[in-house]
């Protein structure tokens, strides 16, 4: 219980002190870019536009191996540009002693420049097409969306089928903050929160920069794009609010999130710190619900919370070792109890290294430590990851 309370502790005093004072967003603290800068969709995640691709060749891998006399280049056309991400990963069972291996993802993008401001974008996961939701719906997993910079300032509008703008935008969909581990756990909720793998709405965001603030605005369906036409009273909505900024050497953002649905809200905050040389990055989250939804069905009186921290170090270019903690707690406001293991929380330690042996290449051996009460002996889990993209 000290070890939880210490890392806890940590995590909080690392938000209060940032506010005082997902593309990997580990990348865009260690340039202090916009998430627009190396993505075609302009709050981040998916698809690379050329500066990011040409980023993942020149920056990400290995220098012993990269190489300089080869280019690579994703333009179908001069408006016309395609895109992918493959996922696997090999698991071992440490309680079970069995293994697996997986294919998590194969995602097709597409991007086409209809006129300046004018963006038609798709993606689509071939393995994952669609995904049981919980309490009932089929989620189908394509993004359909057009971006329209045409207002004042460069802001956007994006309209069609998409992921909401919330909190940090990560690679790791098992994160609590995101969708969690999807039931496997046998706990009696589902350990994660709204954002499942593929999750995605039919709606409409605006968006843009003041300065170093960026400011989103959505609204949505709110159904997770379960039934082809919804006609409702009630929508979604989400916003974001994050400010970017450099403090002496470090780079720092600071951020908060809502999203709502029916009786249901959300609020989260986020924070990341990265030194001036790229060598420490350093990423937190936690997010509140008041209400539990699942699927489009809203639990009542069912009050969660999910936190996220990561240390990120650089050893050399194309070679990182990452430790995270995440937890998630089904019942907030409720002590855990020996007697009732199904409302007590669930916390989670990953460490292990990322290897980019070769530009558009990332293997991860990690290992994680699961911990709950009471105590599971030898539940814990080995997995090496692999992902190819361009």
């Amino acid at each position: 219980m000290k070890l939880f309370s210490l890392i806890n502790a940590v995590i909080v005093i690392s938000l209060i002190l940032s506010q005082s004072s997902y593309s990997l967003p580990r990348f865009a603290l260690m340039t202090g870019s916009k998430c627009g800068t190396c993505h075609i969709n302009p709050t981040g995640g998916q698809m690379r536009n050329e500066y990011g691709v040409n980023f993942s060749m020149d920056a990400v891998p290995l220098r012993a191996t990269k190489e300089d006399d080869f280019s690579f280049d994703a333009k179908v056309t001069d408006n016309i540009s395609l895109g992918a991400d493959y996922r696997s990963q090999f698991m071992y069972d440490q309680k079970s002693k069995t293994s697996t291996f997986q294919s998590m993802t194969t995602t097709l993008y597409g991007a086409a420049q209809l006129t300046k401001k004018i963006t038609f974008y798709f993606k689509h996961d071939i393995v994952n097409g669609t995904y049981n939701g919980l309490f009932g719906g089929i989620y189908n997993g394509t993004e359909v969306f057009g971006i329209a910079r045409v207002l004042p300032q460069g802001w956007y509008i994006k309209g069609g089928s998409f992921l909401p703008d919330y909190g940090w935008r990560l690679d790791d969909h098992t994160a609590y903050t995101r969708g969690g581990d999807l039931g496997f756990t046998g706990a009696g909720f589902h350990p994660g929160l709204l954002f499942i793998p593929n999750y995605k709405d039919i709606g409409a965001e605006i968006g843009g920069y003041i300065q170093n603030l960026l400011i989103t605005a959505g609204v949505f369906n709110g159904t997770g794009h379960s039934t082809p036409i919804d006609f409702s009273k009630q929508k979604a909505y989400s916003a974001k609010l994050e400010y970017m900024d450099k403090l002496g050497s470090i780079n720092c953002r600071v951020g908060v999130s809502g999203y709502g649905y029916k009786s249901f809200k959300m609020g989260g905050v986020t924070v990341g710190l990265a030194t001036a040389n790229s060598v420490i990055v350093i990423l937190g989250e936690i997010d509140w619900t008041h209400h539990y939804l699942a699927g489009s069905t809203v639990l009542e009186g069912v009050h969660t919370m999910a936190a996220l921290a990561e240390l990120d170090y650089r050893i050399i270019q194309g070679l990182w070792f990452t430790g995270k903690f995440d937890m998630f707690d089904p019942l907030r406001g409720v002590k855990d109890n020996d007697m009732s293991p199904s409302t007590n929380s669930l916390k989670r330690i990953t460490i292990g290294l990322e290897i980019f042996p070769y530009s558009f290449v990332e293997v991860r051996p990690q290992f994680r430590l699961t911990l709950e009460k009471p105590s599971i002996d030898d539940n814990n889990v080995g997995l090496v990851q692999v992902h190819l993209w361009f």
